[in-house]
């Protein structure tokens, strides 16, 4: 991971020039493994996002808008309790390596004044955020570590705090260039890309302490793109000779880490989510093949009337207590041998055939109607499915909150109070030419897009007969380039997207119909047209988000 000691030193330095001394206004823990503390300093507010993440663990100051949960938790009241209205007093580094000591000064219920130190350890699956108190006495982590899990270094409340084993490397800050083929293993907090790229540029003739002198200097991160591969540090890695973009530090981190963490944390919050809609989907699908063949079976009932018939017409052949016959088939001048239930006479063996050739007739239109519920069932969680391969945190609950309005996932009880309706957060952007394009990325959203936000002569573009975003071209006579645009979306956020040529239909909305009764989503289209189109994600560079 490139997040290593000297990238630490640097965002240390970053963080000491914003937040230290600033005041901790609130804290929540947004995640199973994330901190987000709210930081009033130099009359600005920050967010510090401290991660523990096994392979993203990382301390930064964020701008994106992180989900904070309504009910806190246990240890976030701790924190809550011990922290806020405090001020951090010092922010500080364990030599280069990646811990970071943050020491807070705060009042106690008495009013007097306490110090606790966070140490926040960034080491990959051992990564932790440990709160400690007076004597070095843990209070909490974010991981509890038993001695039944490590003899040596236990983490838990009550157990004394203590560095991990540390081994001994130079300073490459302060030290003269030593040569080997791993500077990892002379310098402390240097992660191996870092070592290649110092390696590769001395070979190119750069000074070691000047290099190191760049990276002291730097507060800026650099994102090289290798084969749609990201990597990043606070110098550009020239040794890689892929793609780099400068960005300031955070901005940078933030950017990096903004389309991991959506995935993340759709995952942790919300993978029992799409493991109910792939089971919902897979137990409709094999209803459906159970029904089609019991519909097989109902239509080839005819079978049980020509025994009963043929039972009838040989009733002198039978008597109670036989378990089956022997009759002559009149309707195709052969012999049928025809199972009997030794329990019942003659008549009434025949008139169980009937019953049995009734109840399969019978059943046929009931089972047209079970195939037809059942194929809506299976269409409807393939929508979700596509809506929750590309949804963001947000679009993933509003998907959560559809199925508990249809009556699939149970609601959570909620205090008697009165709530505004939300209204589902679609996607808004702008093209080049300043014409809004509207992106719905679940049904809730392109139910409200469609039909409540569109004006009905506004342009509807939807990838067809497949699942995906209504999206809405706000302006009336499009031209071509704006047509293929808009198409080129409707196809990316569909089940389409790694297809080529796929078609997608458009029209004006004031053609649309809701059908009465349908599932979120679901239109009725009229009078449309159809282009085809290849699809990719080159459209995002030609659009501004509209905010």
């Amino acid at each position: 991971m490139a997040y290593d000691g000297i990238m630490m030193h640097q965002v240390k330095k970053s963080l000491i020039d914003t937040i230290q001394s600033g005041r901790i206004n609130k804290i929540y823990q947004i995640s199973k493994y994330e901190l987000l503390f709210q930081v009033r300093a130099n009359r600005k507010n920050y967010q510090l996002l401290i991660s523990s993440h096994p392979m993203y663990a990382r301390v930064q100051l964020t701008s994106l808008a992180y989900p904070t949960p309504e009910a806190p938790n246990p240890l976030t009241m701790l924190f809550r309790k011990l922290l806020e209205g405090g001020y951090i007093k010092e922010i500080e580094q364990i030599d280069l390596d990646r811990i970071l000591k943050i020491t807070f000064a705060c009042h106690n219920e008495l009013g007097d004044m306490i110090e606790y130190t966070l140490y926040i350890e960034i080491m990959g699956k051992h990564s932790n955020i440990i709160l400690v108190g007076k004597n070095n006495k843990i209070i909490d982590c974010i991981k509890h570590i038993s001695p039944s899990m490590n003899t040596e270094r236990f983490l838990q409340p009550g157990a004394l705090y203590q560095l991990p084993p540390m081994v001994e490397r130079l300073n490459p800050f302060t030290s003269d260039f030593v040569e080997d083929n791993q500077l990892t293993k002379i310098y402390q907090g240097m992660a191996p890309i870092l070592s290649k790229e110092i390696l590769y540029r001395i070979d190119q003739g750069e000074d070691f302490k000047e290099i190191m002198k760049q990276i002291s200097c730097s507060q800026d991160l650099y994102i090289t793109k290798v084969n749609d591969k990201e990597y990043f540090h606070v110098i550009e890695l020239t040794h890689l000779q892929g793609i780099t973009t400068k960005y300031a530090l955070f901005d940078g981190l933030d950017l990096h880490f903004n389309e991991i963490d959506q995935k993340e944390r759709i995952k942790q919050q919300t993978s029992n989510l799409l493991k109910f809609i792939q089971n919902e989907y897979q137990k409709n699908t094999t209803k459906l093949k159970k029904l089609k063949a019991t519909l097989e079976d109902s239509e080839n009932s005819d079978d049980y009337r020509i025994k009963g018939d043929l039972l009838y017409a040989s009733l002198h052949l039978m008597q109670k207590g036989m378990t089956s016959v022997e009759v002559d088939n009149y309707y195709d001048n052969t012999k049928m041998k025809i199972t009997l239930d030794p329990k019942l006479d003659p008549k009434a063996n025949a008139q169980k055939y009937y019953q049995k050739y009734q109840k399969a007739k019978n059943s046929i239109d009931v089972l047209h109607q079970q195939i037809e519920l059942t194929e809506k069932e299976i269409d409807y969680f393939d929508s979700l499915m596509t809506a929750m391969s590309q949804a963001s945190y947000y679009d993933a609950l509003e998907i959560k909150e559809e199925l508990e309005n249809e009556g699939y996932l149970k609601k959570k009880k909620q205090k008697n109070t009165i709530r505004k309706k939300k209204i589902p957060q679609f996607q808004k952007y702008l093209t080049k030419d300043g014409i809004e394009i509207d992106i719905g990325k679940n049904n809730l959203q392109n139910d409200y897009l469609t039909f409540k936000y569109a004006h009905r002569y506004d342009m509807w573009f939807h990838a067809k007969d497949m699942p995906g975003s209504h999206v809405i071209v706000k302006a009336q006579d499009l031209d071509e380039y704006t047509i293929r645009l808009a198409a080129k979306i409707a196809a990316y956020y569909s089940k389409g997207k790694n297809s080529s040529s796929v078609p997608v239909n458009y029209t004006l909305v004031k053609t649309l119909k809701k059908p009465a009764g349908s599932k979120p989503g679901k239109v009725i289209l009229d009078n449309y047209k159809t282009i085809y189109i290849d699809p990719d994600d080159e459209f995002l560079k030609e659009l501004t988000q509209k905010l």
